[in-house]
């Protein structure tokens, strides 16, 4: 620009004089000279001014240079920076990382891969997998790169590792294509890292989880025997609590079948007089009673009026509906009885339903009466209305009848025995209560009444199943039996059963028991 500005100036100068010369030669005159000394001056700020102007556009030129450099130092800044940061990480991070050109060479590989395999960088690159590893290993490496390339997706599996050490390892493989500034493949880029642990650790989940479907299914199955077994000591304690009814069961059929039995006899007896009298007057009315072989009309009158007075005919007539009609409440009541037996003894424990229970606990106050009857105890029942429960009935009148012979065995003669049934309003269920006026229970022994085979009874009267079963059964219900007993003044069983069978929780053993345990 200094040389530009010079050339300028030589150039203004020329024309200044030769302005200056042409002007003196035509005149020479002082107006002359005047004239070229004001084109010389406006020559002279000419000059100035573009001198200015190169001056201000050189200044601006260098300013740009000095800001472009300034950005060229900041980015090469950045870029060690970020080269630093991202070489710190690839050094750092617990993975093996490689790069390889098209042809499978490396290009590089981070301090944990060359430590792997034992030597440098410098050492590694420009070689490949089969100066490395087995031939059969490398191969399979080689192709994998090959598919890389070829689909330029990426690759993530676990697979078999070979160290150079000849140790056999799990890795989990990362494998990426390197693309170009065109989009085509330059090479291959592959982090591996050791997972033989995770896969250990998998193995052995596996055979955790198959050890633990075998207890599983051991567990299914012992439940089952388990219920199998509930299920039989359940029937075991039936049978054993019919056999201590069975006295007076026997003796409840006796009384009904005996006048039934008795007025058959009645009737068989009344039926053959009332079968020889119409066959009498059957005789009258058809003449062959008027023969004289058969004595005449006379005689058939005679054996009509002896057969009338043997029957008492009247008395017949009038008794006749009464016996059949008694006959007949004697076989409802051996029925009753039958199907109460049935209904206990039943072995199918039915599905769960919704049941008013109050019709079930009534047949068990009936299956225990002549049990009562016989040991001189009063059983009295007080039923209120019940909602109608979800659950399995049998086994909750087999509760029942376990309570009832518990409570007739503790009392007296002449004891009494209550059973309440009624809504339980602050469980959102129903409860039934046996009482009794009984000797009470002993504090000592009152935690161990619920426990299997343990009894107070005398040897061969008791199986010491009843509570136990009952307990479980109340609590398979999802319900409680609560306790109250003073000792010489009778005890109270309070048993609560949910409405919709088992509530989820479960339920705790009673702390304070009482009865004799059956």
């Amino acid at each position: 620009m200094n040389l530009q500005s010079l050339a300028m100036a030589t150039e203004t100068r020329a024309t200044i004089r030769e302005t200056v010369s042409r002007l003196t030669t035509f005149s020479s005159t002082a107006a002359a000279a005047w004239v070229a000394g004001i084109l010389l001056l406006a020559a002279a700020i000419g000059l100035a001014l573009r001198a200015l102007r190169w001056r201000a556009l050189r200044r601006r030129r260098m300013a740009q240079l000095k800001a472009q450099a300034a950005e060229r130092r900041r980015a090469e800044r950045a870029l060690k920076q970020t080269e630093v940061f991202y070489h710190t990480l690839v050094e750092t991070l617990p993975q093996m990382i490689l790069c390889k050109d098209l042809e499978g060479r490396f290009t590089f590989a981070n301090g944990r891969f060359c430590a792997e395999l034992g030597t440098t960088l410098e050492e590694i690159k420009g070689k490949t997998d089969f100066d490395f590893f087995p031939r059969e290993l490398a191969e399979k490496y080689r192709a994998d790169d090959r598919r890389v390339l070829e689909s330029r997706q990426v690759v993530d599996v676990v697979e078999r590792h070979v160290t150079p050490k000849g140790e056999t390892l799990f890795v989990q493989t990362m494998k990426t294509p390197i693309l170009g500034t065109e989009g085509e493949p330059i090479g291959i880029q592959g982090i591996f890292w050791d997972v033989t642990e995770r896969m250990r650790a998998e193995e052995r989940l596996k055979e955790q989880n198959v050890m633990l479907q075998e207890m599983a299914e051991s567990e299914r199955r012992a439940l089952e025997a388990l219920k199998a077994a509930q299920s039989r000591m359940v029937q075991t304690e039936k049978l054993a609590s019919l056999g201590q009814l069975v006295a007076g069961v026997a003796h409840e059929i006796n009384n009904p079948l005996a006048f039934v039995t008795n007025n058959v006899a009645v009737l068989e007896r009344d039926l053959l007089d009332l079968v020889e009298l119409v066959r009498l007057f059957r005789k009258v009315r058809d003449g062959s009673g008027t023969a004289e072989a058969d004595g005449g009309p006379a005689a058939t009158d005679a054996r009509i009026a002896e057969v009338c007075e043997q029957l008492d005919l009247d008395y017949c007539l009038e008794n006749l509906p009464r016996i059949i009609e008694r006959t007949r409440e004697g076989l409802r009541r051996i029925e009753r009885i039958v199907k109460d037996l049935r209904l206990f003894a039943r072995v199918d424990e039915g599905e769960w339903n919704e049941v008013d229970l109050n019709p079930g606990i009534d047949s068990s106050v009936n299956m225990v009466q002549g049990y009562a009857r016989k040991r001189g105890v009063k059983v009295v029942a007080e039923y209120g209305d019940l909602p109608a429960v979800r659950c399995r009935a049998a086994r909750l009148h087999q509760v029942v009848v376990n309570l009832l012979m518990n409570a007739i065995d503790a009392c007296p003669p002449e004891g009494t025995v209550t059973v309440r049934t009624g809504p339980d309003p602050e469980h959102q269920g129903i409860q039934i209560e046996v009482s009794d006026t009984g000797c009470g229970i002993d504090p000592e022994i009152r935690g161990r009444i619920f426990d299997p085979f343990f009894t107070t009874k005398p040897v061969g009267e008791g199986t010491g199943l009843g509570l136990s079963i009952s307990y479980g059964i109340v609590e398979e219900h999802g319900g409680t039996i609560e306790v109250h007993s003073t000792p010489g003044s009778g005890s109270c069983f309070t048993v609560r059963v949910p409405l919709q069978g088992r509530r989820g929780g479960e339920t705790t053993r009673p702390a304070e028991p009482a009865q004799a345990a059956g």
